[in-house]
């Protein structure tokens, strides 16, 4: 949201609603539109993260970043978005999506009017573009920058990893943040458990010279709105392997090595063809140095601003 933030017209005013609720609660939907209700010329109310406001008394604009949660979370989850969301989004003014494959999974669903949906990418941060010395390491390392949750694969890219020629050539399969006991059962299931490394915590700033280290950033989750670790990884130089389904097939196409994340042997065989082919590792970097420039906080912003401000004339 920063990044948006940052580079709003100077002639827009800001003014953040305060809540008592958290935005994850199913309540939240009425905490926005009630505080709405109380603000004096609203104005234009913009959700970066999702949730929609009952009854505004203004145009509303709602950020749609995935539907993860028809797909990977409970059945009341879905139950609460069929029943409370989708009708609710409906009266929105207008609904920015990440990606095209992102919109067009939310119209199939929402059936709302085309009209209203518009596209707007994510950015990469500027610092991804520096030319930064990467983070001091005693080994070679591909990366897996992202969260744990059961849709991001990991069972496969462990078992795809402990197949691949990488063990053997001592480099290391590195995630961020720290290890857990599920992830450290199954590198010691798979034989690798002296192969696998975490980063711990690394500050923001720091993120960039991680990501530069690697040989390779290893992306193959089931499902992505966008997936921010394929452009970082881009943006830095360093080569990607991401998967072929959902938004990732898009936000990569023709310039990363694409998989199809059910096949332990199709990413096996993309680790070890990026790892050993210098000319394939040299192709995917100078597409990617042309393809992630597509995808600028600046352009976005601009976009942003402009579907904003036509909603308050």
């Amino acid at each position: 949201m920063s990044a948006y933030l940052s580079r709003r017209p100077a002639s827009l005013q800001l003014k953040q609603l305060d809540l008592a609720t958290k935005i994850g609660s199913p309540l939240s939907p009425i905490a926005l539109g009630s505080g709405l209700r109380k603000t004096r010329d609203a104005g234009v109310f913009w959700s970066p993260g999702f949730v929609p406001p009952l009854r505004s008394p203004c145009p509303s604009v709602v950020t749609i970043h995935d539907l993860t949660h028809l797909h990977f979370y409970s059945r009341w989850h879905r139950y609460y978005y069929e029943m409370v969301f989708k009708r609710l989004l409906l009266e929105c003014s207008a609904i920015v999506c990440v990606s095209e494959y992102t919109k067009q999974e939310f119209l199939d669903w929402s059936n709302i009017d085309p009209k209203k949906v518009h596209v707007v990418l994510n950015g990469v941060h500027e610092s991804f573009f520096e030319k930064y010395e990467p983070l001091s390491c005693e080994f070679k390392y591909i990366l897996y920058p992202g969260n744990r949750r059961k849709y991001k694969n990991l069972t496969r890219l462990f078992e795809a990893y402990a197949a691949s020629v990488l063990p053997k050539q001592n480099v290391k399969l590195m995630l961020t943040g720290s290890p857990s006991a599920e992830l450290t059962l199954l590198a010691r299931k798979l034989g690798i458990e002296a192969s696998v490394t975490y980063s711990g915590f690394v500050k923001d700033q720091d993120m960039p010279r991680l990501y530069s280290g690697a040989l390779m950033i290893v992306f193959v989750s089931l499902y992505e709105g966008f997936g921010l670790p394929i452009v970082e990884g881009m943006a830095s130089g360093v080569p990607v392997i991401t998967s072929n389904v959902s938004a990732m097939a898009e936000i990569g196409e023709g310039a990363a090595e694409l998989v199809d994340p059910y096949s332990v042997e199709a990413i096996r065989d993309a680790i070890d063809r990026v790892a050993t082919d210098d000319a394939r590792r040299l192709a995917l970097i100078k597409r990617s140095e042309i393809h992630v420039r597509k995808f600028d906080w600046g352009r976005s912003a601009c976009r942003l601003w402009e579907i904003v401000g036509e909603l308050e004339n």
